[in-house]
């Protein structure tokens, strides 16, 4: 088997560089006049032999990921926190747009599930009832989950009236 040699961009095979010549030509020209800048200004300081590796070189260093063959973007923990609100938010939306139809089956008979519950049974017996009796799939945790949302506690943790 042949050695590899490790070519001086980073970018090993032929088929990588093609790539990332490829993924630099569908930027937006402002990207590439950049890109194209930096290539430029790191040849003159003679740091790599040729222009091309040079250009390779700044190809990876802005953004280019030979993994998953396609740019990427480096986000900052702004970026992240304003993504995670985002989400949250999203997931906000989700529960008060639509409930989902489990939900709706078992805050019909929610009572019976309270009753249950203040008889002793647990929300596994109570599952396998909604199971067998009602022909509604829920899971312990589930049950335990809405239990804990609807069922407010005073500082006690005692059931309020």
């Amino acid at each position: 088997m042949p050695k590899l040699t490790t070519h001086p961009s980073g970018l090993h095979t032929a088929k990588e560089r093609t790539r990332a010549l490829r993924w630099l030509a569908g930027l937006a020209e402002s990207d590439r006049e950049r890109i194209l800048a930096e290539a430029f200004a790191v040849c003159a300081s003679a740091i790599t032999p040729t222009p091309y590796v040079a250009l390779l070189g700044v190809i990876r260093r802005s953004g280019f990921d030979t993994v998953r063959r396609r740019g990427f973007r480096a986000a900052g923990p702004e970026q992240f926190e304003d993504f995670q609100r985002v989400r949250e938010s999203r997931a906000r939306n989700l529960r008060e747009e639509r409930p989902s139809p489990k939900r709706d089956k078992v805050l019909q008979r929610w009572a019976l599930v309270r009753e249950l519950h203040g008889k002793g049974l647990g929300f596994r017996l109570i599952a396998r009832y909604f199971s067998k009796q009602l022909r509604v799939q829920v899971s312990p945790s589930y049950l335990r989950k809405l239990w804990a949302e609807l069922e407010p506690r005073d500082d006690n943790g005692q059931p309020q009236p």
